[in-house]
């Protein structure tokens, strides 16, 4: 009873504590002598100023105020530094950056003026690097991002009975290139318009095009069968390495992970799961049920804790024939290398990966791919088990688009 008075006593005296105020942590209310030799260089939508600073060991950091479009910004440096950089610029036009050194009792200097004048903003750079052709299902977008700035690509749809432009696509991105597909279009020749923007809503212009999206359609899933018991002779499946004490057999499932699971239309920790310790490669051959033009395909990972590791496939190539019992006839239709977009090492991932994962990985094969009803899978590795010459494969999910031929 004593110890249970002593705890309510402790939590009444933590209740009744105040909440700390956030305040200057210098009392000293002497104004701090300004930045001196102020030096802008331009760069892409933005400036960097350099300076010289007083010697005073008041001082907290330097602030800069400018104004992007008639909207008041400001941007702060350390005083550990000798610059600051303005950004957020939507053209090239010279800019007055107004600079303060302010003390650690938040007094702010005399105001120091210097002209800035920003080089071209990366939209205008990534605007006429676009290269636009017509896809499977849409349209596919390369450019270029030298400036490696952080931007939008909004791809616009005209919609004639509207009279309207409306947004079908947005794709965020801060490396130096890339490139993307906008899918879901109907085959018919349509108007188009894709600009840049930038986080601080500077904007290219619009460039509008006309094309007509490739067909395809979803194969239908329930069409779809294993093949593995029919033991067609798929290449390079005999002979396979020996490795001691590896059971070298044909890729059975574990109990609860049939193949069928592996296009039953849900992600997450279930699918298709081999047993382990196999020598790689692991065949997995599959009847579409149709013979089709693959024009891509999207797989999911196991999720939950194992996205880029365990069994999740690394390395693979994509097979096909229509006349799977002729060793001869089979042709390779795609090699991948699972990218992971954060590129962290095994067992480290960003929420841009966790995203990717749970979203799937889409592959294109390109144009001109043939026509099959067969595939098979060829597992090289997995993310556990990169250049290993054992391993396991488990994949939650596949979908696949294509043309149906008769």
């Amino acid at each position: 009873m004593k110890r249970f008075h002593i705890i309510l006593c402790m939590l009444a005296g933590f209740w009744g504590c105040k909440q700390d105020q956030m305040k200057p942590v210098s009392n000293d209310k002497a104004q701090p002598n300004p930045v001196s030799n102020p030096v802008a260089v331009g760069m892409a939508g933005a400036a960097e100023i350099s300076y010289s600073l007083p010697d005073d060991q008041n001082l907290s950091y330097v602030r800069a105020e400018f104004e992007i479009n008639g909207v008041k910004k400001e941007a702060k440096s350390s005083y550990f530094k000798r610059s600051v950089r303005v950004e957020g610029f939507g053209d090239t036009a010279e800019h007055t950056v107004t600079l303060y050194t302010v003390s650690r009792a938040e007094v702010a200097s005399t105001p120091v003026q210097v002209k800035v004048r920003p080089l071209r903003p990366a939209i205008w750079n990534v605007y006429e690097s676009l290269a636009v052709t017509e896809a499977f299902g849409g349209l596919q977008v390369k450019f270029n991002n030298d400036d490696k700035g952080k931007i939008v690509i909004v791809t616009l749809l005209y919609d004639p009975a509207a009279k309207e432009w409306r947004n079908v696509n947005n794709f965020y991105y801060g490396l130096d290139s890339g490139k993307f597909t906008v899918r879901g279009l109907q085959p018919v020749k349509q108007q188009f318009g894709i600009y840049i923007k930038d986080r601080w809503d500077n904007k290219s212009d619009t460039l509008k095009f006309e094309l007509t999206p490739i067909y395809e359609e979803e194969l239908d899933k329930t069409k779809f069968a294993s093949a593995m018991k029919k033991k067609y002779p798929i290449p390079q499946v005999a002979p396979l390495p020996k490795t001691p004490g590896v059971q070298i057999a044909e890729p059975t499932n574990l109990s609860s992970w049939p193949i069928e699971n592996m296009w039953n239309g849900i992600v997450g920790n279930e699918g298709y799961h081999t047993t382990e310790n196999k020598d790689v490669p692991i065949w997995v051959p599959i009847d579409l049920g149709v013979k089709a033009v693959i024009s891509r395909y999207k797989i999911w990972q196991r999720q939950a804790g194992y996205i880029y590791n365990h069994g999740n496939p690394h390395e693979w190539e994509l097979w096909g024939t229509n006349t799977p019992t002729d060793v001869n006839s089979w042709v390779k239709l795609d090699h991948q290398i699972m990218e992971k977009p954060s590129g962290l090492p095994l067992g480290q991932n960003s929420n841009e990966d966790i995203d990717a994962a749970a979203a799937g990985q889409e592959y294109e094969l390109p144009i001109g791919s043939p026509a099959v009803r067969y595939i098979a899978w060829k597992h090289i590795d997995s993310w556990a088990a990169v250049d290993g010459i054992i391993g396991h494969l488990h994949i939650s999910e596949i979908s696949i688009w294509g043309q149906i031929k008769k």
